[in-house]
């Protein structure tokens, strides 16, 4: 991972070009700007970079000096001023806070194959449903009741679900027959997590505070799954635990002293695929 440089206003650009150019870095403008001006001179150094986190705020912070960056690929975004996505077209990764009050255009990101959102405030996937080219899709807050919209992104290798305390149907999720590996976190309402047996290239299932879990016999209809986990608050609420008898590792069968079977010996940490493993 790449060194990280914050700029704030009154820094020495010459000084943090010079720093950039010699080593491997991710620039990042955060704390308070009050002067526009402030962006302009950031342009005259910054211009070309390819990789680029805005967090700053203030009088004189507006968005629009994005849309100068022509060679800017990853862009990690706290949004809060108005953006117009239909001017960084060429995104490949983005990064952002959701704040659909300032989003516009966020269908025009074709280019777009790594997205992560923090606090996506929508009932389901339907306005990320345009972007067919995502291979790794993440959430770290969402309020999601369904998936409904995920059914074009064939293209997902990668999927997480985080803070979806009110998903309750997941049945749209069968089509993607590419998907390598995939996590629950945080999903308190879902018990019926068996459209997942429909992912048969799935290799690694994450199930953590996932804790009304009715059952994981779907899992036998999974041939290339080799990763289990059922962590955190989760349970298997018919406590039973032998479905997962021929997956290599699984790590949960100790949470509950009610599990007809335990597995320590699939507890290995050696050979673990990680999210990584697959971008």
């Amino acid at each position: 991972m790449s060194e990280s440089i914050t700029i704030r206003e009154g820094g020495d650009f010459e000084k943090a070009k010079e720093y950039y150019d010699n080593n491997d870095c991710h620039i990042n403008l955060s704390r308070e700007i009050k002067n526009k001006v402030f962006f302009d001179n950031f342009l005259n150094f910054f211009k070309d970079i390819d990789s680029f986190g805005m967090s700053a705020f203030g009088d004189g912070v507006s968005y629009e000096f994005l849309y100068k960056m022509n060679k800017l690929q990853a862009l990690h975004l706290h949004t809060m001023y108005p953006v117009n996505f239909r001017y960084l077209k060429q995104l490949n990764t983005l990064s952002l806070w959701w704040n659909k009050k300032m989003i516009k255009n966020f269908n025009k990101l074709q280019n777009l194959e790594y997205l992560s959102i923090t606090e996506f405030d929508e009932k389901d996937l339907t306005k990320l449903s345009s972007l067919t080219n995502l291979k790794s899709l993440s959430f770290k807050t969402a309020k999601i009741k369904s998936l409904k919209g995920i059914e074009t992104l064939t293209n997902l290798r990668l999927l997480s679900f985080g803070g979806v305390r009110s998903l309750t149907d997941i049945s749209d999720i069968s089509v993607l027959q590419k998907l390598k590996y995939l996590e629950f976190d945080i999903c308190w309402k879902l018990q019926d997590f068996s459209p997942v047996d429909k992912l048969k290239e799935l290799e690694v299932l994450k199930l953590l505070d996932c804790k009304n879990l009715a059952s994981i016999k779907f899992i036998t209809k999974m041939p290339k799954l080799r990763q289990l986990y059922t962590l955190g608050t989760t349970i298997i609420n018919d406590f039973d635990t032998t479905p997962a008898k021929e997956i290599p590792i699984f790590f949960g069968s100790r949470a509950s002293s009610k599990y007809n079977n335990e597995y320590p010996e699939k507890e290995i940490k050696q050979g673990q695929k990680t999210w990584n493993s697959y971008l």
